[in-house]
């Protein structure tokens, strides 16, 4: 079979199931499609010093379309605060260029565990820590909101998430509303997956051993097989995910996470 035809039926597939996945466990579906990356990538042929530099900009670049819908879902409910937001954005910029400058001379090994450790906290949170957190009165205004917005962006940006995992308990933590939080989290990953592919497409221009149909680290044929196939089966997963408990739902997420996380740290050490 040709290799690119290969590539498609793959990726069709692994498009299908992490759009499932993100639609069952309510998630922007970035700590779904990494390890599916990692595992995957060699046995198409990505070589290996640029495996995580490709699944992370190919990520972002995927991450774009469903923050779009989730962003305009919130502004429809009246949730998204623009004065908090237009703040919060500069933080993202500076944090996710900063984080693609950064990408091409970090190696896979490297990169491979910041996701793991981050996979890692993500699901001790989920498991032990939601819930537990106490608010710290007024929200972050000024540089101190800059400040977690670069944070957030830089994190972002080194892992191949959208953002919105770590931004909703740490604005919630810091005084924000919950609705309000979420709302930001959602639209967080307009400027972390536009920044960051951009960044990827430019850093990874003159990179060596690029896949064919790639735009720097940006794997092209992925981000196009995957982005439909994730959109229809995301209704897919919310709707079976409707037919279980919210707390059964978190706790085999966080026990997926933890186990995805350990692996993959276990797999560098070895």
């Amino acid at each position: 079979m040709d290799d690119l035809v290969l590539r498609i039926i793959i990726f069709a597939i692994v498009g299908l199931v992490s759009g499932f996945l993100s639609g069952l466990f309510g998630i922007g579906g970035s700590t779904v499609r990494l390890p599916i990356f990692i595992y995957l990538f060699p046995w198409v042929g990505i070589e290996h010093s640029i495996l995580m530099h490709v699944a992370s900009a190919t990520s972002m670049a995927l991450v774009i379309p469903s923050a779009i819908t989730a962003s305009r879902e919130q502004y429809a409910l009246g949730n998204l605060d623009f004065g908090f937001y237009k703040t919060w954005v500069v933080g993202l910029f500076i944090g996710v260029a900063f984080g693609a400058i950064l990408l091409p001379y970090s190696s896979t090994e490297i990169l491979q565990s910041l996701f793991a450790v981050y996979i890692l906290l993500v699901g001790l949170y989920i498991a032990v820590g939601r819930g537990r957190a106490l608010s710290a009165g007024q929200p972050p205004s000024g540089i101190k909101r800059i400040g977690l917005g670069s944070f957030v962006g830089l994190v972002a940006a080194m892992t191949g998430t959208s953002g919105g995992t770590l931004t909703t308990p740490l604005l919630n933590t810091c005084g924000l509303a919950l609705e309000k939080a979420i709302a930001i989290a959602s639209a967080t990953g307009l400027v972390t997956g536009s920044i960051a592919t951009i960044g990827g497409i430019i850093t990874g221009w003159n990179a060596r051993d690029l896949p064919s149909y790639s735009l720097g680290y940006v794997d092209v044929v992925i981000f196009i097989v995957m982005m439909p196939t994730v959109m229809i089966s995301a209704p897919l997963g919310v709707y079976v995910g409707n037919k279980f408990s919210q707390t059964m739902l978190e706790r085999t997420y966080a026990a997926l996470l933890i186990l995805v996380g350990a692996d993959l740290l276990w797999r560098l050490a070895s």
